[in-house]
């Protein structure tokens, strides 16, 4: 069977062109420059693959949400010294460095621990600790159990919207209704005794998907001044926020982090620099759509680098799917984000990483859950 490239698949449909690695070196470069709109520029694009790894790696929220903090604050520290010479991208770049500081995060926590007579577990020092395993396995048997009670509709309508950023106008009274569906499931307890289902105000539909974060930024903007002016959708935003909260053990593939970490990355840079928060009146940047490329595969594809011959992307396995054997022409890094992964003899779970070198293969990749990947390859891999 003569061999064909990557790029020659990836890049078949002319549809799937991805961002250029040059407008990602370009938003590093003035990072460098101290460009506070370009550190946002970044974190949009990569703020979820980094918290997903982040949180597979800890399995604790708040931990990884502080740790995703710490990624783009690093990188607003080390910009000036990203080298792309050194052959990665700009994303392998930053996912190596979430990584570092997840791995030294529970070390830290490891050895504290330690030093605490009344704690006897034994951990690797890569590994979260139990307690924190079981909260997060807990949290996440309580939400699928929740999302049993909506109906497929409002599932997928909150999903677009959460996960994808969009909602329309058709979409939002099913939105509404699933945010207070999963609100009495999870047992989500409020202040108040008057029903938050109660309010009677004609933005609520709107309000419900500025809550699920579906909405565009100029729209967003308009419902959070509506807020001044209308009670009942405060309290119904208040009510609903801790519903959101939950959505960090959703049974999806890449993760999104809490709503306002862009807010307190902007503080601590002011604080850092003595100016004001500096964030974008709007994002910049629309996350790519997913293709199917092959039987079993679909890739987002996030930065292609036609001059070093990389691609930076997203990859998914259905159960089953197994990835065509290859012969790496560059180096492969690969970052685990959900499910399981074997390459050759090597069983890989959520968190896990393996690097290929130039000149090497693997004949056989696959996955019996499925799963989904980051994925930082050379687009001359020649696929048997």
């Amino acid at each position: 069977m003569p061999l064909v490239e990557l790029g020659d698949v990836l890049y078949a449909d002319r549809s799937r062109a991805a961002s250029g690695e040059h407008e990602w070196l370009r938003l590093v470069r003035a990072v460098a420059a101290q460009d506070q709109l370009a550190l946002h520029a970044l974190y949009d694009r990569a703020n979820r693959p980094v918290f997903t790894l982040v949180l597979r790696l800890t399995s604790n929220a708040a931990m990884a949400e502080e740790l995703t903090l710490d990624v783009f604050h690093g990188v607003w520290r080390r910009a000036s010294g990203y080298e792309p010479a050194k052959g990665n991208t700009v994303l392998a770049w930053i996912m190596n460095q979430a990584r570092a500081r997840a791995i030294e995060r529970l070390g830290k926590e490891r050895r504290r621990k330690r030093r605490e007579p009344e704690h006897h577990a034994l951990l690797p020092i890569e590994q979260p600790d139990y307690q924190d395993l079981l909260a997060l396995k807990e949290r996440g048997r309580a939400l699928r159990n929740a999302l049993k009670v909506l109906s497929a509709e409002e599932r997928a309508a909150l999903e677009d919207a959460y996960f994808n950023e969009q909602s329309q106008d058709s979409a939002r009274p099913l939105i509404r209704c699933a945010l207070h569906k999963l609100r009495r499931t999870l047992g989500v307890k409020n202040a108040m005794t008057a029903p938050l289902e109660t309010n009677d105000c004609e933005q609520r539909e709107l309000v419900a998907a500025y809550v699920a974060r579906g909405l565009p930024d100029e729209a967003a903007r308009g419902v959070e001044a509506h807020f001044g002016s209308c009670w009942q959708c405060r309290r119904e935003v208040e009510g609903l926020l801790p519903v959101i909260d939950a959505f960090v053990a959703w049974p999806t593939d890449v993760l999104r982090p809490r709503w306002d970490l862009r807010t307190s990355l902007a503080r601590r840079i002011a604080d850092e620099t003595g100016g004001a928060p500096v964030i974008p009146a709007k994002r910049q940047w629309s996350e790519p759509p997913w293709h199917n490329v092959a039987p079993g595969i679909s890739c987002k594809l996030l930065a292609s680098d036609a001059e070093r011959h990389m691609v930076s992307m997203l990859v998914r396995l259905v159960p089953g799917g197994e990835y065509p054997p290859h012969t790496h022409a560059g180096v492969e890094e690969l970052h685990l984000l959900d499910g399981e992964l074997w390459i050759e003899e090597r069983k890989l779970h959520p968190g896990d990483y393996n690097r290929g070198e130039p000149g090497t293969g693997d004949k056989r990749v696959w996955s019996e859950t499925g799963c989904a990947c980051v994925l930082v390859t050379s687009t001359k891999d020649k696929l048997a």
